[in-house]
């Protein structure tokens, strides 16, 4: 996860003044190449229980997932700026279709990684997957068209991005949101394993985790088709943080709340409000960052998708990094009470953030209108007078 976040970050920008990576590279071939070296580092992985024991066994695992994760973040940096580039007017739409799939890999990726070891072995899940993505790769190469990346000269630079406060509030919710979706990883079993009905039962707890997951992923296309349609992007974060958040509180439940009830069924609703809320919040933020780069002056162009891509998956990377290892601490330390509303504030503080940009960028415009005015008024008076 570490090298995933370092390294989108590194494949939309070169340290000097020339081209972009991206479009050096070609999306393209950044995309396939990505998906190889991903694909054949899972089936290296899946040889690795025969290496010898101690030291080399963990330096190959570290490595092999080190590079595996430099091959990640190089097809969804590159899946997301061809995505931006091919359906400029349906960004959202198509990121959330995305998502869908994203979503469904993650839901299935257990129960049928679980099956292919009882199958096979160790080595028989990483065999098949490692298998499946470079097939995928070979066949993206004949079905990816011709995509215009040509180098351009840098104009803009991911620090221009960093200059609009919209980028930051966005950057924000990311990190919030994915941070929050991390950190049911390590804490959700035992915290659900506390109800007498999900007691010892661990393919029911399994179940628990399907459920925010699964709303994320099925609700994502209809959110992205309602922000391209309809460009309600900070309202969307505003509302689906607001939402995501009250998950959180009644998952504890909160200490905050005294007699909320702690069963089932109210977990359940909550997971199910989280999945809701997360989705409707993060959808929305990929086009954000387009609208903040292209009013920033950037160009709408590869070199631009590319660094929007890149920041997005550093972002969501880093709140996905954050929220085990932090989360996992703060629940040993605190309980998962206080743990989950700790979590129910930082997704609210970016809700507030956000809003707070919207209203001051809402004030703002309407004081340009309102001189714009003015001058409009003075210039019609003094033509009349004139005459």
């Amino acid at each position: 996860m570490v090298a995933n976040m370092l390294q989108s970050v590194c494949w939309c920008e070169e340290p000097h003044d020339t081209v972009y990576r991206i479009t050096k590279i070609g999306s393209k071939f950044m995309f396939l190449s990505g998906t190889m070296i991903g694909g054949i580092c899972a089936i290296l992985f899946g040889v690795l229980d025969r290496s010898p024991d101690g030291t080399t066994y963990i330096v190959m695992c570290f490595l092999c997932r080190t590079v595996e994760a430099i091959g990640c973040s190089m097809f969804v940096t590159a899946s997301f700026a061809i995505i931006a580039c091919v359906f400029p007017n349906n960004v959202a739409t198509m990121f959330g279709v995305l998502e869908t799939f994203s979503g469904l890999g993650l839901i299935a990726g257990p129960a049928v990684g679980g099956a292919l070891y009882q199958l096979g072995g160790f080595g028989l899940p990483f065999f098949v997957v490692g298998s499946i993505t470079v097939l995928n790769g070979v066949a993206g190469y004949f079905m990816i068209g011709h995509i215009d990346d040509s180098p351009r000269t840098r104009s803009k630079s991911i620090l221009s991005l960093l200059r609009s406060p919209f980028t930051w509030s966005i950057a924000l919710c990311l990190i919030s949101g994915s941070f929050s979706l991390g950190f049911l990883d390590p804490t959700l079993a035992l915290h659900v394993d506390k109800l007498p009905e999900l007691k010892g039962k661990t393919a029911l707890i399994g179940l628990m985790f399907l459920i925010a997951g699964g709303m994320y992923c099925f609700t994502a296309p209809l959110y992205g088709y309602i922000v391209d349609k309809k460009g309600c992007v900070k309202i969307m974060m505003a509302v689906g943080g607001v939402v995501a958040a009250i998950g959180y509180l009644l998952m504890g439940p909160t200490p905050l709340i005294p007699h909320l009830p702690f069963e089932l069924w109210s977990v359940i609703l909550s997971l199910a409000l989280m999945g809701l809320g997360l989705g409707c919040a993060l959808i929305p933020t990929f086009r954000g960052l387009l609208d903040s780069a292209k009013e920033l002056g950037m160009e709408e162009n590869m070199d631009t998708n590319g660094i929007v891509s890149g920041f997005f998956n550093f972002c969501f990377s880093l709140g996905a990094f954050l929220g085990p290892t932090v989360g996992g601490v703060l629940v040993d330390k605190f309980g998962f009470n206080w743990s989950a509303t700790g979590a129910s504030g930082f997704i609210a503080t970016s809700v507030i953030v956000v809003t707070l940009y919207g209203l001051c960028r809402t004030l703002n415009e309407g004081k340009t209108q309102k001189r714009r005015g003015y001058e409009v008024i003075i210039h019609q008076s003094a033509v009349t007078s004139n005459v």
